[in-house]
């Protein structure tokens, strides 16, 4: 039989946000969210359909269609490349974008520095050195974890990013995670 975690009313916790970690957010923003794989599938949708056009004009002439003036090798050869090159600039590209965005971000001015998170049955509680905010579990979107944070998302493609470093180890990191998504799931 599993041992039964430690159910709390209630979490404070007090963590430090770096540019390091909304770097992590942004990245995972940018290359897992549903909204940019899709984005990313339609662009190499796109280009593969591009390809088959190239490869298909030779066949059309005169005499109509031609299947056997379709360049079959120029389809295999210049996908994979134009793949490899798109995911190259692509993940070139975002990094510098977020870089630049995040070295404008000021230490206790926003996003950069001391956070203290309060989570409840009620919902969750977020204070910095410049504001508060606060959100019932219904107006949390939904709740998602990685190795190295959990994030709680009260918009599309906002969260309130939780270190997994601000737990002291691993089991109370995974014990925070289930009992925010339960209350989550409970609802008001």
């Amino acid at each position: 039989m599993a041992p039964q975690r430690e159910l709390r009313d209630r979490y404070a916790l007090d963590y430090e946000i770096t540019r390091d970690d909304l770097f992590a957010f942004q990245w995972r923003a940018a290359f897992t969210s549903p909204r940019a794989r899709r984005t990313r599938r339609w662009a190499y949708l796109g280009w593969l359909a591009a390809i088959v056009l190239f490869a298909i004009l030779p066949a059309i002439g005169r005499d109509g269609f031609v299947i056997s003036r379709v360049s079959f090798i120029f389809i295999l050869v210049a996908f994979p490349i134009v793949s490899l090159a798109q995911w190259f600039l692509e993940r070139r590209l975002m990094r510098r974008a977020i870089r630049r965005l995040i070295a404008e971000e000021k230490p206790e001015r926003g996003q950069v520095g001391r956070h203290r998170l309060t989570v409840s049955r009620e919902g969750i509680a977020e204070s910095t050195a410049v504001g508060e905010a606060r959100a019932s579990w219904a107006g949390v979107d939904r709740i998602e974890h990685n190795a190295d944070y959990i994030f709680i998302y009260t918009s599309a493609v906002g969260a309130h990013v939780v270190p997994r470093r601000a737990f002291r180890d691993a089991q109370e990191a995974e014990d925070f995670h289930q009992q925010i998504r339960d209350w989550k799931a409970a609802g008001p």
